[in-house]
Parts: structure tokens; C-alpha cells; sequence
């Protein structure tokens, strides 16, 4: 594996406490509008006292005299430049990285690892043309370990995120959604809509959504709503972000992969929603205390 690093810029000051809640972000570049998105709200989530990381995958194809780079360097050294210029115009510091090994979504993920979370553009084919198609957006829904960013854009002038849908189903794990939901919207001002559906094999406790709730009513000083319907759970998610303009979905995923993908709310909601999506992997959802764990400092 090779690669050639560049800072853009280091303030070398340590962030106060309490700092982002994903400080140390890893952006997979592309130079597709969704990338852009990627970086413009991991800038935004990061803040100046956070950090980017901004990865091109050039990758090899061939063999031999017919070796050569899928991404040319200088195609490469573009895409960076423009992501670094919405960092920095964002006032947070970021690193420039070329890998050159392969395959790009082992890569992505094989480096993700080492950060608070992993943005990416949003997948651009529907639901079902991404299980035949696949592609790096793709392939991390079905093997992420760190909190991924799936980032679609958003109107021009709206502020990001302006508007919060957190899904619980009011299982294990389900309170540290809601309770990153009300750390991301805090800052921001934004509002923040808790959604549960109700199907023919839920197992949530009724208990447990009033409390989140009340929670978020508390922590947000009131710019909290919840709605639970009846309904398959993808779909009522989607129309709960459409109906509340949300421009940010949180929610958990099982990390379903191969034919069981076939059944996975998240993935579904990741394909078809009109906005970003924050997915939180089983690791952090059963890990108690997530929002206070030990942060990769690059």
C-alpha cells in the first residue's frame, strides 16, 4: 500500500471539552456531488476543533505492461484540492491522502477503522439496482464498523443539519441514537423528530419511546416531536423525513450483507431517502456510553 499525505492545515490546539462528537472524520473523495455533500456536512459535524481526512482511492487495474492507475494522478490531485477548499472554507484542518491499493471499498474500509466516523456520497442507484451493481457506497452498508455517513446535498443556503429524524424501535441500543440525535441537533438549533413504527412483530416497549422522548424534549429545550405509526418501518421512516424536511436521518443498522440485505430497513432508507443518512453500526449500538468513547486522534 502507498500513499502521499499533505496537511492543509494544523492549529495544533486540543479540542475543548465537551468537543464534536465525531472529531476525527474520514471522507472517501470521488469527486461526485455526493462526495462533495460528504465532506461539506463531515466539515460541518467535525467543526474547527475536528479534523478531516480526505481519501482518494486511485487504485491499480491491469497487469503487467497494461498496470495502470484507475483514477490518474492528476484527476486524483483535483478531486482533493476542491474537498480541501471546502474544509478550509469551513475552518476545519485537513489531511490530503492517495491510496493506490485496491480493491477502493477494502481500502475505505480497512481505514475507517482508525476514525470517529466514515462519510461517503450516498449510493446513486435505487434500493434494488444496488444489490446487483454494488460499488464502494454499497459494499460499506454491508460491512462498516464505524459510523458511516451516507451525504446527499442539500438546497443551497439551508444549514446542515437543520432538521434531525432519529428512528428508534425502542430496543437495546436504541438510546444512544436518540441520544446522539439531540448532540448533533444541540449545536445547530435544529429540531429534532423521533420516529417509531409500529408492525406486526414489534418488540419495542411502549416505556421506553415515552422516556427517549421526554429526553429529547429536555436536551433540546422543546424543539422536539415524536410520531409513531403504524406501517412497515422503512416506510414510515422515509415519510417522516419527507413530511418533516429533515435533511439528516439517524438510525442503526444490523449490517445486513449478501441475501439477508434483502430485508434490511436501514439499506432500504439509505437508498431511498431525499436526505444524508447517519447509520450507527451493532458494535457502538450494544456498546454502553458510545458518545464518551476514546476518539482516534490524527
Amino acid at each position: 500500500m502507498t500513499e502521499t499525505q499533505a496537511t492543509q492545515r494544523n492549529d495544533g490546539q486540543a479540542a475543548p471539552s465537551p468537543g464534536p462528537v465525531f472529531a476525527s472524520i474520514l471522507c472517501a473523495v470521488d469527486g461526485t456531488r455526493g462526495s462533495s455533500a460528504a465532506v461539506k456536512q463531515a466539515a460541518t459535524l467535525a467543526g474547527p476543533d475536528g479534523h478531516l481526512t480526505l481519501l482518494a482511492v486511485t487504485a491499480v487495474t491491469g497487469s503487467g505492461a497494461y498496470r495502470s492507475a484507475a483514477i490518474s494522478p492528476g484527476r486524483a490531485k483535483r478531486m482533493l484540492d476542491h474537498a480541501a477548499q471546502i474544509a478550509n472554507k469551513a475552518g476545519v484542518p485537513s489531511t490530503l491522502v492517495v491510496d493506490s491499493a485496491s480493491p477502493p471499498s477494502q481500502v475505505i474500509l480497512d481505514r475507517a477503522a482508525q476514525y470517529d466516523l466514515l462519510a461517503i456520497g450516498a449510493p446513486r442507484t435505487s434500493w434494488l439496482g444496488g444489490m446487483c451493481i454494488g460499488g464502494v457506497a454499497v459494499a460499506a452498508l454491508g460491512s462498516f464498523t464505524t459510523p458511516l455517513l451516507a451525504a446527499r446535498s442539500i438546497p443551497a443556503g439551508h444549514d446542515f443539519p437543520l432538521s434531525i429524524v432519529v428512528a428508534s424501535d425502542g430496543l437495546d441500543g436504541s438510546d444512544q441514537l436518540v441520544d446522539l440525535a439531540a448532540r448533533l441537533a444541540h449545536p445547530k438549533g435544529a429540531n429534532v423528530t423521533l420516529v417509531h413504527a409500529i408492525g406486526v412483530e414489534s418488540r419495542a416497549q411502549p416505556h421506553r419511546i415515552d422516556e427517549q422522548a421526554r429526553r429529547l424534549e429536555l436536551a433540546l429545550d422543546g424543539r422536539s416531536e415524536v410520531r409513531v405509526q403504524a406501517g412497515n418501518a422503512r416506510g414510515v421512516i422515509v415519510e417522516e423525513a419527507k413530511s418533516a424536511r429533515a435533511s439528516l436521518v439517524v438510525m442503526g443498522s444490523r449490517r445486513l450483507d449478501g441475501l439477508r440485505a434483502l430485508g434490511s430497513v436501514s439499506r432500504r432508507v439509505v437508498h431511498e431517502a431525499h436526505c444524508s443518512v447517519l447509520l450507527l453500526p451493532p458494535e457502538h449500538l450494544r456498546a454502553a456510553g458510545y458518545l464518551q468513547s476514546h476518539r482516534h486522534t490524527t
